[in-house]
């Protein structure tokens, strides 16, 4: 009778302290910022497509390793993600409209000898589409590192499918070797929490867990060594060897500008 009396007594203070499950549902929150370049950005490179007349159009094609907005001095393709090294993220922590690894199939496609997107995202168990746009046949060689190692052939017109299964711990590169100037980047993930930077160098990362530390990473594939002295919304600060902890509170966080020393970034 008193073990009875007592489980009541508890259900009740539970009750009355609102410790239901309601009252600890995960809170969900959306990250945005904007990467900017601090000092003067290199003068793109133009490539040289001479060696096949297919991709030697009247187009000036420049490299995509150091995209900077002439304007705004925004970063393009920066990489910025949940670091899973130190943070571990079960699906069940994901919101539940991102549990599910995407049907959809991302797209990489040939542009005009270039590979479009330079720098992309996807989950593990996804499968890629290679496209070809181009009049020109291309390959796209995937360096993996857990991943089996395809290196497909393309025709004009034509698509391979890349049936992706494993999480990358590094940025995956794809390389074109019958023309040498073509690569692009691909971040795989078990997660669905990375942003890449527009063309402007915005990032927004959606419905990630509120109230809890997260630590996130930065990646650019011209960086040299890593990025750890930035400044973020006006303040300097030290990111070793890359990697920010953060909390973030519920609803929209805006982190504002994050600045890059342009000597952070190869020549």
């Amino acid at each position: 009778m008193k073990k009875k009396l007592f489980l009541a007594i508890v259900a009740l203070s539970g009750t009355a302290f609102g410790l239901t499950d309601n009252a600890h549902a995960q809170k969900w929150a959306d990250l945005t910022m904007t990467v900017l370049l601090d000092g003067d950005a290199p003068a793109p490179k133009l490539l040289d497509m001479t060696k096949d007349p297919l991709c030697n159009n009247s187009t000036k094609q420049l490299s995509d390793d150091l995209v900077v907005d002439p304007k705004t001095k925004g970063i393009a393709n920066l990489v910025f993600t949940i670091d899973t090294k130190k943070t571990k993220l079960e699906t069940s922590q994901f919101h539940p409209d991102l549990q599910k690894v995407p049907a959809a199939k991302p797209v990489l496609d040939n542009v005009k000898c270039k590979f479009v997107p330079h720098v992309f995202a996807m989950r593990a168990g996804q499968t890629l589409t290679v496209k070809n746009s181009d009049d020109a046949a291309h390959n796209a060689k995937f360096s993996f590192f857990e991943n089996e190692e395809v290196n497909p052939m393309i025709v004009a017109g034509g698509s391979k499918d890349v049936i992706i299964t494993k999480e990358e711990k590094a940025a995956t590169r794809v390389d074109c070797n019958i023309h040498p100037w073509m690569n692009a980047y691909i971040i795989i993930t078990n997660h669905p929490y990375a942003g890449i930077s527009d063309s402007v160098g915005k990032i927004k990362i959606e419905k990630l867990p509120a109230g809890v530390p997260l630590d996130f990473k930065i990646w650019h594939e011209s960086q040299d060594k890593s990025i750890e002295e930035v400044s973020l919304g006006g303040k300097k600060e030290t990111w070793k060897k890359g990697t920010v902890q953060l909390t973030l509170k519920e609803g929209a966080n805006d982190l504002g500008v994050l600045l890059i020393k342009a000597d952070r970034f190869k020549k």
